[in-house]
């Protein structure tokens, strides 16, 4: 009869050794992983956009890419991403501008070549207040359509009409944050990857009172995403009042 087979203690320890480096590694590699099940946008059916990170010169300094251009209306317009927080009552996250004492604004910035619209309002939201998704249970819900495009411009001079442009598109994206404390406990505005400071301080406000406190220009984008915004944000929270249910 032959006889069977039984692998040595030296086979069984190199073995051994293969599979522990094989479990580090994989370790390794997870590090940034978070499971689907754990994600804040878990059963929601969106993806979180990822933040790009700022990009440095050789001496530290902030440099900043080209970015994107939109044509409406025969004029050309800065791309420009905005970050519109709505809290557990459907409250709007605004800052006061420490350029414009007394009037409030969402965070907002230029939308790079190479960034959507939803990826760039999530760097924003970072550099501006110092939130981050997936922090303090903030969560990306959704990007506004631009409809009709015309109506989320506004016209401004001074540097943007030195590079040709009229003025700049606000392209809106929305997201939560289930809490009804004050507004300042969660934000950080000293101004982040190489940013200057923009707002003084911040406060939750209803979406009507963000039109109104808005610097003039952007009342008409403020208002019409107001419009777009409120079935969105009205369906969302009562969404995650069934599911706290």
């Amino acid at each position: 009869a032959g006889r069977s087979f039984r692998p040595s203690r030296v086979c069984l320890s190199t073995r051994c050794r293969a599979f522990a480096k094989f479990v580090s590694a994989r370790r390794a590699m997870a590090g940034s992983y978070v499971p689907p099940h754990l994600r804040a946008d878990a059963g929601r059916g969106v993806s979180t956009p990822a933040m790009a990170s700022a990009k440095l010169g050789k001496n530290g300094e902030r440099v900043y890419p080209a970015e994107g251009r939109v044509e409406v209306g025969g004029k050309w317009y800065r791309r420009c991403a905005a970050a519109l927080v709505f809290n557990k009552h459907g409250e709007v996250l605004l800052g006061e501008r420490l350029d414009l004492p007394g009037s409030w604004g969402m965070p907002q910035g230029g939308v790079e070549i190479d960034e959507t619209t939803d990826a760039a309002a999530v760097r924003e939201l970072y550099e501006e207040v110092g939130m981050k998704v997936g922090v303090d249970g903030l969560e990306f819900v959704a990007t506004v359509p631009c409809e009709p495009s015309a109506a989320f411009c506004y016209e401004a001079g001074g540097w943007l009409a030195g590079q040709g442009l009229a003025g700049q598109r606000l392209e809106f994206t929305l997201f939560h944050l289930p809490t009804v404390d004050d507004a300042n406990e969660f934000v950080d505005l000293k101004g982040l990857q190489g940013e200057k400071p923009e707002f003084s301080r911040v406060k939750w406000a209803p979406i009507a009172e963000a039109v109104e406190q808005a610097w003039g220009p952007k009342k008409i984008p403020y208002r019409r995403c107001a419009e777009l915004a409120a079935p969105i944000i009205k369906k969302h929270l009562s969404g995650s009042r069934g599911e706290e249910g």
